[in-house]
């Protein structure tokens, strides 16, 4: 093929290039429009100034038109590499990435500038005719290979991101994603036999292979509309989403997911796309049986998370394409549920019962009992001159005691039964299948735990001791009834109080 063929080429190659820069600045609200328009701008310079370079006549003019390539040679892997990160990513990468990406770039272009006076990227230029063309042979310098391995590092990362993001997407053949992949994957053979001295008469090959993935480039942009505001659009969100989401198929393969997706399930990754559910422990929450709504909880950073999922069926007319699932974290609105119900069924300070939760279980525990004829025992307990400690060290101090006092007791009885704070100072405790003399034996242990223990203030220890009256009800004596039983061991109290107090009666 002859030079001026060659030339032709490119200059046709030049001019579709530059109707592509011309579209994607008409295509500006795209979010990879603006990083296409440089990209393809700068391979525009290239392949124009190569192009006329084939076509000069002096060693000045050859200079001129290579300081003209280089304009758009130092930077085009540059701007691919961020197109192919913010198509990856759905995000600009930050600044000091930008300055890194562009440092090379920068130095490559002052070098080429100046070539006259340093010899660090061109150790020579000389001229050869070819069939009357005059063709630059160049020594290249120790720069050159800096920006070339600049180069090909970012075209091959360029290639991984673009894979990733076509996989992700499903791996489908008629799109987009694939079309990119396949231009970028095409440099690679003609940047390699250049480098390899293998083209005829020495010529640049890369315009030529950039020539070829402007055709792939073409029929992702025109075909399938990859600066397409709309679809960029609804891909932004998708990705940028708080909630978990992930597509599956008609036939259960996952056809796609969000990142919010993969810190609810770890073992999502790029590879999963196309493939049905890997994880045997998650399999049931994707089952087309599964119920609308379910739950899912994960450890995240040593905390737990929850999630509650749902899912909608996409329609195609009236065929069932596949499934959208979604998983919303409701980890506060679950702790805010749970503090609430435990405010309204425990009391704050002592963390037993409240009196209207305590009566609500006693009285269903009655009922079994009174069914199976079950003995059961209630012990009520009360702390012994609390008035007292309250004038006389504050109620902070009394708090305190009745802290350490609900502690014993919810110890001592969560074995046999349950207990609640009846009501100030007054505690309540209920006895499963205790017989009378069990249930002294309890509330003893009890007065012995609480007797044992000191609370100081200002280095004065502040003793407690409790007065307990037990009541119960055996199978021989029936009568099960929560009023009995509490007036009962109300009035084997009064007793223990009585009798000089900390003292257990029944």
């Amino acid at each position: 093929m002859s030079i001026e063929t060659l030339r032709t080429i490119l200059y046709v190659t030049s001019a579709i290039v530059g109707f592509l820069v011309i579209y994607s600045a008409a295509r500006q609200k795209s979010h990879l429009a603006r990083y296409f328009f440089f990209a393809a701008l700068c391979a525009f310079l290239y392949i124009f100034g190569y192009a006329s370079e084939l076509g000069a006549h002096s060693l000045e003019e050859i200079r001129f038109w290579l300081k003209f390539e280089y304009f758009g040679l130092s930077f085009i892997s540059s701007f691919w590499f961020l197109l192919s990160w913010k198509l990856w990513y759905s995000r600009n990468p930050r600044f000091r990435m930008m300055v890194l990406v562009f440092v090379i770039p920068a130095i490559t272009l002052f070098l080429v500038s100046t070539q006259e006076f340093q010899g660090l990227f061109y150790r020579s230029l000389r001229l050869s005719d070819i069939d009357g063309h005059h063709l630059a042979i160049i020594e290249k310098g120790p720069w050159y290979w800096v920006q070339l391995v600049y180069q090909s590092a970012f075209v091959i990362m360029s290639i991984m991101l673009q894979w990733l993001s076509w996989r992700r997407r499903g791996g489908v053949f008629k799109s987009s994603g694939f079309w990119m992949f396949v231009s970028t994957l095409s440099l690679l053979p003609w940047i390699v036999i250049y480098q390899l001295g293998k083209s005829h008469n020495g010529i640049d090959l890369a315009p030529f292979g950039i020539a070829l993935s402007i055709f792939f480039i073409a029929i992702a942009v025109l075909r399938y509309g990859t600066l397409s505001s709309e679809e960029v659009f609804l891909y932004s969100i998708f990705a940028g989403i708080d909630d978990g989401v992930v597509i599956l198929d008609r036939d259960g393969r996952i056809s796609d997911f969000n990142a919010a997706a993969q810190k609810i399930f770890p073992w999502l990754n790029s590879s999963s796309i196309g493939m049905p559910i890997s994880d045997p422990a998650d399999a049931s929450l994707f089952n087309f049986d599964a119920p609308l709504k379910m739950e899912k909880v994960v450890e995240l950073a040593g905390n737990k998370r929850y999630y509650q999922g749902r899912f909608t069926l996409i329609y195609e007319g009236r065929s069932v394409l596949g499934r959208v699932y979604f998983f919303r974290d409701i980890t506060d609105s679950r702790r805010l549920t749970n503090r609430l119900r435990k405010l309204a069924n425990f009391d704050a300070l002592t963390s037993l019962y409240n009196r209207r939760r305590f009566m609500e279980r006693a009285e269903k525990v009655l009922a079994n009992a009174r069914r199976a004829w079950k003995n059961i025992a209630l012990l009520m307990i009360d702390v012994d001159h609390f008035k007292n400690v309250n004038d006389r060290f504050g109620h902070a101090v009394g708090d305190r005691v009745l802290a350490a006092v609900g502690r014993i007791i919810r110890r001592r009885c969560k074995k046999k039964g349950f207990a609640g704070r009846y009501g100030g100072e007054e505690f309540v405790v209920l006895l499963r299948g205790a017989q009378r003399e069990q249930a002294l034996d309890i509330g003893e242990g009890i007065r012995r735990s609480i007797e044992g223990i000191a609370i100081e203030k200002r280095m004065i220890p502040v003793r407690v001791t409790v007065s307990i009256g037990v009541s119960s009800c055996t199978e021989k004596e029936g009568a099960y009834d929560l009023d009995e039983l509490l007036i009962s061991a109300d009035r084997a109290l009064y007793l223990a109080k009585n009798k000089g107090r900390n003292r257990v009666e029944g």
